[in-house]
């Protein structure tokens, strides 16, 4: 009798732990209205529009990884905000591993690149979680809040 219980007991753990890996393999991204403009080391630019919800068709910048030399803070990182915005652009990296924010932009115009960025701390070599994060404003005198996105990828440290 006991066999037969430790057996189910078994069986319902891994069952338990394949829902749970199915759940977070199709579950909805958290960021669904980016491009993939600047995928993959920031390569240049690609000619693609976003799709979807975010007001007044806001462009956000996808990344697969974002590639940086270790023990500096300055860096080098192209940040954009698409020309056909009709916003400003705050960004933000954002470690969920350790729960620190180590850059914060200043508003970026429409069409506006920042290429040299100044990190809040040096970072080790290594492959760390990211979170782009874009606070968005209206780009007249009242800088009126607008939608935001959270772009997730891997922060390359070399």
């Amino acid at each position: 009798m006991k066999k037969d219980k430790k057996k189910v007991i078994g069986l319902t753990i891994v069952l338990a732990a394949v829902a749970i890996g199915v759940y977070f393999y199709t579950r909805p991204k958290e960021v669904t209205n980016y491009d993939t403009r600047f995928e993959s080391e920031q390569e240049k630019p690609q000619s693609e529009a976003s799709q979807g919800g975010t007001e007044e068709g806001i462009q956000i910048p996808g990344y697969k990884s974002i590639v940086i030399p270790a023990g500096k803070k300055e860096v080098s990182v192209e940040l954009t905000n698409p020309e056909e915005n009709k916003v400003y652009f705050k960004i933000s990296f954002y470690l969920p591993e350790t729960d620190e924010t180590i850059y914060t932009s200043k508003l970026i115009k429409p069409g506006q690149h920042l290429y040299d960025i100044t990190l809040k701390k040096e970072m080790e070599a290594g492959e760390y979680p990211l979170v782009v994060k874009y606070a968005t404003c209206s780009a007249d005198e009242k800088r009126t809040p607008r939608n935001s996105a959270e772009v997730n990828c891997t922060l390359v440290v070399k």
